[in-house]
């Protein structure tokens, strides 16, 4: 690269140096020429012409001869040919790349899906056992107030029971102390006292 600038910069100096020369005689035969019209001026103008153009062709002769206009074109063939391989180079190196990353993305899919597929699951299973344990617990607590109630229900019934003795004993008190006489007493008392010296 730094051959092709020094290259370049001696052209452009070469050719500048030429193009102030043409310029200059250029110049010159247009002054020689005079102003007078006649047919000498003409011909030292054209002389001066002729003159002119062979000298710039033998410069720029020289000039493409001492530039080396094949080194010039094969060391940019060659820089274009490293860059063209350093671009294929980090063309491949890229899509390796992208190949590797669409093959995490693909796994990493597979990962999501499957994540997402467990949480179901466990989300399912979480479900039936809250349902199993809900009912399990309903069963409880239904069995629980059958108990209570049947509980109840036999204590009412004694609680009823025991009343209705007590009304029996008590109605049977009245009816007995309404049909009993003082004689019925007295021979009650008496049976009671026998009974008692035959016990001792």
């Amino acid at each position: 690269m730094i051959g092709f600038e020094m290259a370049r910069g001696k052209s452009l100096l070469i050719a500048s140096c030429t193009l102030i020369i043409s310029v200059a005689f250029c110049g010159l035969a247009f002054a020689s020429g005079g102003g007078d019209g006649g047919s000498g001026g003409s011909v030292a103008n054209l002389l001066y012409r002729i003159l002119n153009f062979v000298l710039m062709i033998i410069i720029l002769v020289v000039v493409i001869r001492k530039t080396p206009v094949k080194e010039f074109f094969s060391n940019r063939k060659e820089e274009i040919r490293k860059k063209l391989e350093d671009l294929k180079r980090d063309k491949e190196t890229a899509e390796s790349r992208c190949n590797e990353l669409e093959k995490k993305f693909k796994e990493f899919e597979l990962q999501k899906k499957e994540i997402i597929e467990q949480f179901k699951a466990e989300g399912t299973l979480e479900k039936e056992r809250i349902i199993a344990e809900a009912g399990e617990r309903a069963t409880q607590i239904l069995a629980q107030a059958d108990l209570t109630i049947e509980r109840e229900i036999e204590a009412a019934k004694n609680r009823l029971t025991q009343d209705v003795v007590e009304m029996a004993a008590t109605r049977a008190e009245e009816i007995i102390a309404g049909q009993i006489q003082d004689s019925d007493q007295d021979h009650f008392v008496n049976e009671f006292i026998e009974s008692v010296e035959k016990l001792h």
